[in-house]
C-alpha cells in the first residue's frame, strides 16, 4: 500500500478541479472535486484508515467513482484517470495553486507561457519583471504574486483550529484505550482553541506512566517516534502533525494542565503574581517556602494564588488576570446555549452565484431537530448575478420562496427562516434587487469578490450593505482564510458603528479555514454594543457540528450568553427579522 495524507489527497483532487476549470469541460465535476476535496480536509479521520476499513463512503462528497479513484491511490500510486485529466497541461501549474489568490486559469497561464516549475521558480521571474510583460497581467498583478508567496512562506508547520483538533480527537480516544489512563486533556493552543494550532500536546493523568507512553507509540497513525521517555513521549503522525504527550499522577495534574496550556504571556504573568506571594509556579506545583504544593485541579491552582478559575479561551494575558483577582471574569457563551443556525446552504437549484450545497432543505432541518436546535436559517447564494437578468433572478427566488412557505406549513415544531447569503458587489450594491429582497424573510451579505480593494472601498461596500433594510447579518466579515487569504482592510469602528446604530448583526463564520470575525475583534465589537451570531456555513448537514468552533471564538473573544443572538429562543429571535 502506498500512504497518502488527507491533506495530499485533497490537493490531489483540487488539482483535478482546477484542471477542469482550465479546460472548461465539465463545471460541475469542478465543483464536485472541490467540494470533495474540502470533505477529505475536515475529516476526522486518515483516509487510509477508512479505506482499510472499507469505510470510505462515510467522507460527504465521495462517490463511488471517487471512492474508486482513492483506492487506486493507495494500491498503486497514482491514478491513470487523474493522469488523463491532467494531460497536455504544464505540471508546473498545480504547484501554483497553493499560492494565496492564485486561481486555475491565472495559474495555467503563467506556468504555460513562463515555463513555470515550481513556485521558486515563479518567484525568480517574478523579481526580474517577467510576469509584468504578460499580457492581463501587469506591473501589479506581479507585485501582489510576490506578497502572497512571501505570505506562504510565512505559514510555519499550523493548522487550522478544526483539523488539529480532529486530529487530537483521534489519539485521545486510543489513549482512553488504556486502562491505565484516568484524565485525558489537550494543552497549549488547541486547549485554547486559538484559530490555527501548530504541535498537538496532550496531557495524561496516570501513576503508570511507562504503560501509557507504550501505548501510544503503537497508535496506528504515528509515522515516527521522535522520544520516548518515562513520563513523556514525542511522534509524528502519518499526516505530518506532531504529537507529544505528558504524563503526571493525578494529585499533580492541575498543575501539569495550567502550564502547558499557556499561553506564554499568561504564564508569565502569573508567575509575576506568585513572585510578589513569595511562591514560584512550575508544571508540578506552586513551591511554598522551599516545599512543593500540588494540585489536582487547575481550579484549586488558581483559587490558591487568590484568583477565580480562568477558561482555557482567556489565557491570553489580555486582562484575565486582573479580571480574575476582582472576580470579574465573563460567564462564557457555551454551545448548549445555541438556539439555531440560520447559514445554511442547501442544493436547491437556484443557479447560485457560488457553490451549492449537498442536501435537501428538509435533511438540513432534520439535522437542526437532531442538535435540537428552536430554528433553522435556509441560506442558499443567491442566483448567479453576471449570468442572469433581473426577471430571471426574481423567478428563481419566487418559486424557491414558494417551496419554503410550503415547508414552513409542515413543520410547526421548528422555526424557519428564508434567508440568502447575497453577494456585496464591487460597487455595494446588493446582488438582488430589491423586489426580490421584499419577498425573503431577510438577507446575510458578504463580500465574495475582489478582496484586494482598498480599505476606504471596502468599507464603503460594507457599509452599504449594513444600511439596508433587507439586511440582518454580515458573513465572514474580514473575508480572510486561514493560511491561505489574509483579510482585507476594513475601518472597524465605523463598521462598528454602523452595525450598533443599524442593529445589524456580524457573523462569528465557524467555517474550519475562516472562523470569522476573528476574536480580537468579536471583543472589541461587543464592547462597541455590536450584536453577534454564531453560524456553520454548512454546505452539508455533518458541516453543522462546527458550530463549537464559532462558540470557541465567541469565547476567546469574551463573548457572554447576551452578546450572541442566536442563543435567544425562536420567539425573541424571530423579531430580528421580516418574519
Amino acid at each position: 500500500m502506498k500512504y497518502f495524507t488527507n491533506t495530499q489527497i485533497a490537493d490531489l483532487f483540487r488539482g483535478i478541479s482546477a484542471a477542469y476549470a482550465v479546460t472548461g469541460k465539465n463545471y460541475f465535476k469542478q465543483i464536485a472535486y472541490e467540494n470533495a476535496a474540502d470533505s477529505i480536509e475536515k475529516a476526522t479521520s486518515e483516509l487510509s484508515d477508512l479505506w482499510a476499513d472499507g469505510k470510505l463512503s462515510t467522507i460527504p462528497g465521495l462517490g463511488k467513482n471517487m471512492q474508486g479513484y482513492i483506492e487506486e491511490l493507495f494500491k498503486t500510486g497514482k491514478v491513470k484517470h487523474f493522469d488523463q485529466i491532467k494531460k497536455g497541461l504544464p505540471p508546473g501549474m498545480f504547484a501554483l495553486l497553493d499560492i494565496p489568490g492564485m486561481g486555475p486559469k491565472g495559474a495555467y497561464k503563467l506556468a504555460r507561457s513562463l515555463k513555470i516549475k515550481d513556485i521558486a521558480d515563479l518567484e525568480a521571474k517574478a523579481r526580474r519583471g517577467e510576469i509584468s510583460k504578460l499580457a492581463g497581467f501587469g506591473q501589479k498583478s506581479e507585485e501582489d504574486i510576490i506578497a502572497s508567496i512571501a505570505q506562504l512562506k510565512r505559514r510555519s508547520n499550523r493548522y487550522p483550529l478544526p483539523q488539529a483538533f480532529a486530529a487530537a480527537a483521534r489519539v485521545v480516544a486510543y489513549l482512553k484505550e488504556a486502562p491505565e489512563s484516568q484524565n485525558i486533556q489537550p494543552l497549549g493552543s488547541l486547549r485554547r482553541m486559538t484559530a490555527t494550532v501548530g504541535d498537538i500536546d496532550i496531557a495524561v493523568s496516570s501513576r503508570r506512566p511507562a504503560k501509557i507512553t507504550g501505548h501510544f507509540q503503537k497508535f496506528r497513525e504515528i509515522g515516527r517516534i521522535l522520544t520516548a521517555g518515562p513520563t513523556s513521549s514525542s511522534a509524528v503522525l502519518k499526516n505530518g502533525i506532531q504529537v507529544d504527550i505528558k504524563i503526571q499522577p493525578p494529585e499533580a495534574f492541575g498543575a501539569l494542565l495550567q502550564h502547558f496550556t499557556g499561553s506564554k504571556n499568561h504564564n508569565i504573568r502569573l508567575r509575576e503574581l506568585a513572585l510578589k506571594k513569595g511562591y514560584s509556579l512550575s508544571e508540578y506545583g506552586i513551591k511554598v517556602r522551599g516545599k512543593l504544593k500540588t494540585f489536582q485541579s487547575e481550579k484549586d491552582f488558581y483559587n490558591f494564588l487568590g484568583l477565580d478559575y480562568i477558561e482555557p479561551e482567556l489565557r491570553e494575558d489580555s486582562g484575565e488576570i486582573e479580571a480574575a483577582q476582582k472576580h470579574n471574569l465573563p460567564r462564557l457563551v457555551t454551545q448548549a446555549d445555541i438556539k439555531g443556525d440560520i447559514h445554511l446552504h442547501s442544493n436547491y437549484p437556484i443557479e447560485p452565484s457560488h457553490d451549492l450545497g449537498a442536501n435537501t432543505f428538509e435533511e438540513l432541518i432534520a439535522k437542526a431537530k437532531k442538535l435540537g436546535y428552536q430554528y433553522v436559517g435556509l441560506s442558499d447564494h443567491s442566483p448567479g448575478f453576471s449570468t442572469h437578468t433581473k426577471e430571471q433572478i426574481l423567478s428563481l427566488i419566487k418559486k424557491r420562496t414558494e417551496k419554503i412557505e410550503h415547508i414552513k406549513s409542515t413543520h410547526k415544531n421548528i422555526g424557519i427562516l428564508n434567508l440568502l447569503e447575497i453577494d456585496i458587489l464591487t460597487d455595494g450594491t446588493l446582488s438582488v434587487p430589491q423586489e426580490g429582497l421584499k419577498m425573503l424573510d431577510g438577507a446575510i451579505a458578504g463580500i465574495h469578490s475582489s478582496h484586494k480593494q482598498d480599505k476606504k472601498t471596502i468599507t464603503k461596500r460594507m457599509l452599504n450593505a449594513i444600511n439596508s433594510p433587507y439586511v440582518q447579518v454580515i458573513s465572514h466579515p474580514t473575508g480572510r482564510l486561514l493560511l491561505q487569504r489574509e483579510s482585507y482592510e476594513v475601518d472597524w469602528p465605523e463598521i462598528f458603528t454602523a452595525c450598533a446604530k443599524t442593529k445589524t448583526m456580524l457573523e462569528i463564520n465557524a467555517w474550519p479555514t475562516r472562523l470569522d470575525l476573528p476574536d480580537i475583534l468579536v471583543r472589541e465589537a461587543i464592547s462597541k454594543g455590536v450584536k453577534l451570531i454564531i453560524d456553520s456555513d454548512a454546505h452539508e448537514i455533518d458541516e453543522m457540528d462546527n458550530m463549537k468552533f464559532g462558540v470557541a471564538v465567541a469565547r476567546r473573544g469574551w463573548c457572554q450568553k447576551q452578546d450572541i443572538t442566536n442563543t435567544l429562543p425562536w420567539l425573541e429571535f424571530k423579531k430580528l427579522f421580516r418574519v
